[in-house]
């Protein structure tokens, strides 16, 4: 089983404890505010809540194509632990923000934390082929896949219960700096990775290095239109995820569990595609399952918005879970949510597997950087054209309805653009 693979472990738990460390300080600072109604320089507890997501976001922008360079010029297990080691510094900072109720550490801390991010993102990657076997990289991106989307699943639902029990500040502490000490006690045991381009030089530039990679995706348009397949993917996803909670109770009338529910379905349903993908892909890219994730995607989300629920009075309470799943359309909906999901792991997880697997090993650092910029550019387009919507009076299906048709729309483009994932897809069904 590749999960005690001595080579792949390490990297699959260090990244694992830093995505669940990540999204315990994201939830618990949101509840915190939403709850405390913590205000900083006069802004109210929803413009705070605004400002964190563009604060964690901001170092993908701003260091991305730095990362990159780094990660391709030192050698990588030793950049690993420099990054874990900084991860507990934030922590502590993080810890003394919940402490003593100060926005501005914990903003600062989640920035830091975005930094974190942002630097072990391209080294995660960009080391997988040279820790595994060519026919294991498919089967090791789906458990890195897996690994992150419960990561995040397990930090939200955390994050929100530790900061809510009585002593939360404490409670929130105490697992921030224990999940970095694991990620600190892990990496010591990644593989040596040694530079693959100890000559480059390095630019802090931000714009000169993307000019390099647009120069390096002309050559390479399969790794440019994996890119953008990619970032259409954390588009569709950024954008479902924060219409859910007002869905869930402006159209549901259903309580904050009900959004956990379906987030839980949101992540299991990655996961499993993941797996499901990687045992259909004979270990091996396979493009033809891309398509396959798109039509799933689309047919599911769709049905999802148009299932008819029923009206309640506003005096009537929110729906516990088990009052939710009581309902007719109740299961519906999780198993609709649960589908697309599990569409969007046969559309993501081939996706990945292809950048690695195809780009040049001097180039995979930078490449797998320019990446995260892309997919941080579209998040924020995402919030934008979701906050447009709101703003124009677009009922939240119909939102819906506008997300599932770009992403359907950066797909096919992306079909046409580069015609070997519908020439997969035929050889799926011709056994070719």
């Amino acid at each position: 089983m590749i999960l005690t693979d001595r080579k792949f472990w390490p990297l699959f738990w260090t990244q694992f404890l830093g995505a669940l460390n990540d999204n315990f300080l994201k939830n618990a600072m949101v509840i915190l505010v939403e709850y405390r109604g913590l205000r900083i320089v006069g802004f109210d507890p929803p413009t705070i809540v605004a400002l964190a997501g563009g604060v964690f976001i901001l170092p993908f922008f701003l260091f991305s194509m730095l990362a990159g360079q780094i990660s391709d010029k030192f050698e990588k297990s030793r950049l690993v632990r420099i990054v874990k080691s900084w991860e507990l510094l934030i922590t502590l900072v993080a810890s003394f923000g919940f402490y003593y109720h100060s926005i501005g550490l914990l903003l600062g801390a989640l920035f830091m934390m975005g930094m974190h991010s942002t630097l072990f993102g391209p080294v995660k990657y960009s080391a997988l082929p040279d820790l595994v076997k060519p026919e294991l990289l498919v089967k090791a991106n789906a458990y890195v896949e897996l690994g992150t989307f419960l990561a995040i699943l397990f930090g939200t639902i955390g994050g929100g219960v530790l900061i809510l029990l009585p002593n939360g500040e404490i409670w929130i502490s105490v697992a921030l700096n224990v999940c970095a000490l694991l990620g600190l006690l892990t990496c010591w045991q990644i593989h040596k990775l040694p530079s693959v381009d100890h000559n480059l030089k390095i630019r802090f530039k931000p714009i000169a290095p993307l000019i390099d990679l647009a120069k390096l995706l002309r050559r390479q348009t399969d790794l440019f239109h994996s890119i953008i397949g990619i970032s259409s993917f954390w588009f569709f996803g950024a954008s479902i995820l924060a219409i859910l909670p007002p869905y869930c109770k402006e159209y549901l009338h259903a309580d904050g569990h009900v959004v956990t529910a379906f987030l839980a379905m949101f992540t299991v349903g990655i996961g499993t595609g993941c797996l499901l993908c990687e045992r259909l892909s004979n270990r091996k890219v396979e493009l033809g399952l891309v398509p396959i994730g798109t039509l799933g995607i689309t047919i599911f989300t769709i049905d999802f918005s148009q299932v008819q629920h029923a009206v309640l009075p506003a005096t009537a309470g929110f729906l516990r879970v088990d009052e939710f799943l009581s309902m007719p359309y109740g299961p519906h909906m999780l198993i609709d949510f649960f589908l697309m999901s599990v569409a969007g792991g046969f559309f993501i997880l081939p996706l990945y597997t292809l950048l690695q697997a195809r780009c040049e090993p001097q180039f995979r650092s930078r490449v797998i950087a320019g990446n995260n910029v892309f997919n941080a550019i579209f998040m924020v387009v995402s919030a934008l054209m979701i906050m447009g919507l709101h703003m124009l009076h677009f009922s939240l299906p119909n939102t819906i309805l506008i997300v599932v048709a770009v992403n359907a729309l950066f797909s096919v483009y992306m079909y046409i653009a580069f015609p070997e994932f519908i020439r997969r897809l035929k050889g799926i069904f011709l056994g070719a």
